[in-house]
């Protein structure tokens, strides 16, 4: 999937583009996403709901173009009552019929649902619609004085009429961090923690926002002495994910822990444990310890730890 940044237009009239043959729109509410069939639900230039910001989301590999159209309330309930009269219409036996993203008839599921069942391209319009739209949803006035801004370019910025200024969607910079402590006699120990506004039992890595004029890598020494009273050294980066909820880039790293002694905070980390692979596996399959599912960077590199050991 191209984004294709030279065809958002200068303004926020995505006319020329809805003009173009074979284009779509995909559409979200709130952060939920509209699917059939496996895959996201679109709507032809002849269907386009009412409300809502339109989002110029780029090209698929068959030189499609997506505009993603992240509703208002007005607009959910316009497209509700349409796909209720279509149902009306055209009844199908629900027993029989598929669940989750699989429904035939388009149905409203979140992001975290879905996001690893969606090919890559309808994951890349679900990531970016969900988190641009949520930029226009709470940065309708410029943070200079106050005014009301207009959407230009495509969707992708916010103007202030009155004096100029453009104002752009944030992206948040986070890491998260597999730290690991190495034994004399090789037995490697994972640190997780249990943050404190999680049910007990549920851990996951550490993970903190990048301060200003802070590196990447200095983040992930500060957050991890900050949050648990454990040192380490040799940050090394793996991988990104980008995080819509809000607006966040997790970069994973691993990190060498310098012994296993723990200082949970108790305000962000209520708890923190070393977890070999053996005794992580066995608690996850006893019920006693939850962990993050793939959807999220910090499940793929847990996974990742695990089965390095096999």
């Amino acid at each position: 999937m191209r984004r294709n940044h030279l065809s958002r237009g200068t303004d926020g009239d995505l006319s020329d583009v809805w003009a173009r043959s074979g284009t779509v729109g995909v559409l979200s509410h709130r952060g939920y996403l509209l699917v059939a069939a496996g895959r996201l639900f679109t709507v032809s230039p002849a269907d386009v709901p009412p409300g809502g910001t339109q989002i110029y989301l780029g090209i698929d590999p068959e030189g499609r173009d997506y505009i993603g159209i992240d509703l208002d309330d007005e607009g959910r309930t316009a497209v509700d009552q349409r796909l209720a009269r279509d149902r009306d219409r055209d009844a199908e036996d629900f027993l029989d019929s598929p669940s989750g993203i699989h429904v035939t008839e388009p149905t409203w599921l979140g992001l975290r649902q879905i996001a690893t069942e969606l090919n890559d391209v309808d994951a890349g319009l679900a990531c970016a619609l969900v988190a641009v739209g949520n930029w226009h949803r709470t940065h309708t006035h410029s943070p200079r004085n106050g005014s009301p801004t207009e959407v230009v370019n495509g969707g992708w910025v916010r103007r202030d009429p009155g004096t100029g200024s453009e104002h752009f969607p944030r992206t948040d910079p986070a890491v998260i961090m597999a730290v690991v402590h190495t034994s004399p006699d090789g037995t490697e120990r994972i640190l997780l923690g249990n943050n404190a506004q999680w049910p007990e039992g549920r851990y996951s890595l550490l993970a903190g926002f990048v301060e200003p004029g802070e590196t990447l890598e200095a983040a992930v020494i500060r957050e991890v002495w900050e949050e648990a009273g454990v040192l380490c050294e040799s940050p090394a980066y793996m991988g990104s994910q980008p995080w819509p909820f809000p607006s966040s880039l997790m970069l994973g790293f691993t990190a060498e822990a310098t012994s296993l002694d723990l200082r949970p905070d108790g305000a962000e980390l209520f708890a923190a444990r070393w977890f070999t692979r053996q005794e992580l596996l066995a608690e996850i399959e006893a019920g006693s310890v939850a962990v993050p599912g793939e959807v999220s960077i910090a499940g793929q590199i847990l996974s990742s730890w695990l089965t390095a050991g096999s």
